[in-house]
């Protein structure tokens, strides 16, 4: 019996380090590791299933292609062989560009930005494809835009925050298991929690106020938070007055977003939104958590710029107790940028130009409609890893339609997902556990810690026919001949060469299993020294890149695209909102809902309605219901709680069984930041027979 330290990866990230117990090559047993400083030796529900997944034999075990209309078993060398040969063949009649790569698991960041695009930009494709325009990517863009750098994420100094504001962030169920201990230690010794979210959660629960605003109009909230701060003198005035750029004009933009006009858009109270904005401004230092569901609105944009002031505002920007600058640590550039053709542009860079060169991929709205209608030029085929479009996209009717139409489609995976099915090849990768891989990490570990965290997660059972990403890209680059490019023999050599600006290497690391602490220790107020990395140096409330890109450079409030007020007529027959894609701690978008441990406490989809609206609609609790958008329709039953505000439909994505991606759109997203519109559309709810 043996114990490896590793990472967990269920929930995407590498949150949870973990002492994996294996015994004859077999995992038996999996708990935290208590110096891993992401997690402390705590583990989520997910984590705590990691053993039902590696272990499932439902799991991908040997290539498949797709014959006729059922599967056969091929080797992993007719695999290679008949990919290189297609893209050989795409490439000759189609260029390179032809080609788009989707890169949907989230754990492995040097994998994604290293070895996939080597490959691509040696093979001549700009069309790396990626899920973070609906996830944590437009919040980082938007921070760039207005300190010049992100945030750091992961991690409070809860021993010296006073006051948390939740802005569309539940971390009970999201940054698991990393920030909600810290949160529950600091509420004890008296801090105060702010919250606003349509849905009473766990941490409203708790909270001393609670905002619930209709979805989508959390900027007209949040320049109604600016407006109390300013006109009530609750700023920080020497920072703002040295560190920020465009106050009067963001002043003069915030002067109609008074309470009282702010009350009737969002449906919050008046007083309560005064007294929100007060505590906030008055209670530092503060701690303002962006949650991912402002990223899920045609005015994202906007409203996350708005919130983000707040922090600047109120000078709870780089400070103890506040928010850190990320310091993230350097590894080696393995994208090889060089051998791409110069001028060939991105998809994406026609409709969303400023989000496709900050995050240097493809959003996927750019990517259906390269497929469906060649416009700007076409993509013929793809390879997708880890990521299961079918379920987690929006516009699951229009996906089908343009993964259907590829002339060659790869998926890798795990399982055999509704993504997978669609498919030429299937081909079986390796979890966690059936891999060595990089672990860099990057937030606060602690006033005396660096900001960096670095681990070497080590294979702990044999993959079988399993491989693992790097593996994959490295094995078809020598058969695309760009072996040269991919010199070394092991992944211990390649991850040597990542980690040669830190000093480190594999076998520093194999050394300390548990992983080691890169970088300096925090620093605060760094901009002291060197500014703010933005064009005036400051904090710019007025967004002179946004400005320079032809957008709007202060944040406004306009209605969503699909809502009561930017589409009546068409809310006349879908008249509540909805509200689709919030977490539940047992899953990660489409995934683990096959494991018994998860399933018993998720069991089964819902639709959240508030009591009133059920009334409206003539719906009980329990009652089997059909909920319909302009562009589809699912059936699940009804769940009516007090706990979701009025006129709005609540719905959890990722379940095959009652896809809320039938419902959602993918074409109204938001002109900056490619969010899409997953949290207020418009629906409507009808009550079925139940079925006996």
């Amino acid at each position: 019996m043996t114990v490896i330290k590793s990472v967990c990866g269920m929930c995407g990230g590498s949150n949870c380090g973990i002492d994996v117990t294996v015994e004859d090559g077999r995992v038996v047993d999996v708990t935290g590791t208590r110096e891993y400083p992401v997690n402390r030796g705590r583990l989520c529900v997910q984590a705590r299933a990691a053993l039902e997944m590696t272990n499932d034999p439902q799991r991908l075990s040997v290539p498949l292609r797709r014959d006729g209309h059922g599967w056969r078993e091929i080797s992993w060398d007719e695999a290679l062989d008949t990919i290189a040969a297609k893209l050989t063949t795409l490439k000759a009649d189609h260029g390179a560009q032809a080609l788009a790569v989707y890169q949907g698991r989230a754990l492995l960041q040097f994998i994604k930005d290293g070895w996939v695009r080597r490959f691509m930009n040696l093979y001549g494709t700009p069309n790396f494809v990626r899920n973070e325009h609906m996830c944590a990517v437009p919040i980082a863009i938007a921070e760039r835009l207005t300190y010049g750098t992100p945030a750091v994420y992961y991690g409070i100094d809860g021993a010296r925050t006073n006051c948390f504001l939740l802005w569309g962030s539940n971390p009970v169920t999201s940054h698991l298991p990393t920030i909600w201990p810290g949160m529950l230690e600091a509420r004890r010794r008296g801090a105060k929690l702010i919250v606003v979210d349509p849905r009473r959660t766990r941490p409203a629960e708790m909270a001393d106020i609670h905002l619930a605003p209709r979805p989508g109009t959390d900027a007209a909230l949040a320049l109604g938070f600016i407006h109390t701060i300013i006109f009530e003198e609750l700023v920080d005035a020497d920072f703002v007055a040295e560190w920020t750029s465009g106050f009067d004009a963001l002043a003069r933009r915030a002067e109609p977003y008074a309470p009282e006009s702010v009350a009737a858009t969002t449906g919050v109270p008046a007083a309560d939104i005064r007294a929100a904005a007060r505590l906030y401004a008055t209670s530092g230092p503060a701690f303002l958590d962006v949650g991912n569901a402002l990223e899920h609105h045609s005015n994202g944009s906007d409203a996350i710029r708005a919130v983000l002031m707040l922090r600047a505002l109120t000078g709870n920007l780089d400070v103890p107790g506040g928010h850190l600058l990320s310091a993230s640590p350097k590894l080696a550039d393995m994208m090889l940028k060089s051998a791409l053709p110069a001028g060939l542009k991105p998809l994406g860079t026609d409709r969303h130009p400023l989000m496709v060169d900050m995050a240097d991929f493809v959003p996927g709205d750019a990517l259906v409609s390269a497929i469906l209608e060649h416009e700007p030029y076409p993509v013929r085929a793809m390879i997708a890893g880890g990521g299961n479009m079918m379920l987690t996209w929006p516009n699951t009717a229009a996906m089908r339609d343009a993964l259907e139409a590829l002339d060659f489609f790869v998926v890798l995976d795990l399982y055999m997902t509704e993504t997978a099915r669609l498919a030429d090849l299937v081909l079986p990768m390796a979890d966690p556990f059936e891999q060595t891989q990089l672990v860099i990490r990057s937030g606060f570990f602690g006033p005396d810690r660096p900001t960096g965290y670095a681990m070497l997660s080590k294979r702990v059972k044999d993959p079988g026919q399993r491989r693992s990403d790097w593996w994959f890209w490295r094995t078809l680059a020598h058969r695309m001949g760009y072996g040269d490019y991919f010199p070394w023999e092991t992944v211990e050599q390649s991850i040597d060469a990542q980690l040669e600006p830190l000093g480190l290497t594999a076998r520093d690391l194999e050394d300390n299993p548990a992983g080691v602490y890169v970088g300096e220790p925090v620093r605060y107020h760094t901009y002291r020294e060197r500014g703010f990395r933005t064009p005036t140096g400051k904090v710019e409330l007025y967004s002179h890149v946004l400005a320079a890109h032809g957008y709007d450079p202060l944040p406004r409030y306009c209605a969503p695209c699909e809502s009561p007020q930017g589409a009546p007529e068409l809310a006349r027959d879908y008249p509540l909102i909805l509200n689709a894609g919030h977490k539940v701690a047992a899953y990660t978008h489409s995934r683990h809902r096959n494991l018994p441990s998860l399933r018993r406490r998720e069991p089964e989809p819902v639709v959240e309605l508030n009591p009133a609206t059920a009334r409206g609609v003539g719906v009980a609790d329990g009652d089997r219901v059909r909920v319909e958008s302009p562009r589809g329709d699912v059936t699940l039953k009804a769940w009516v709680t007090d706990t979701i505000c009025p006129d709005v439909a609540g719905l959890v994505h990722g379940w095959s069984e009652a896809n809320v991606n039938l419902l959602t759109d993918h074409e109204h997203a938001d002109p900056v930041l490619g969010c899409p519109p997953l949290r207020s559309a418009l629906c409507r709810v009808e009550r079925l027979p139940n079925e006996d």
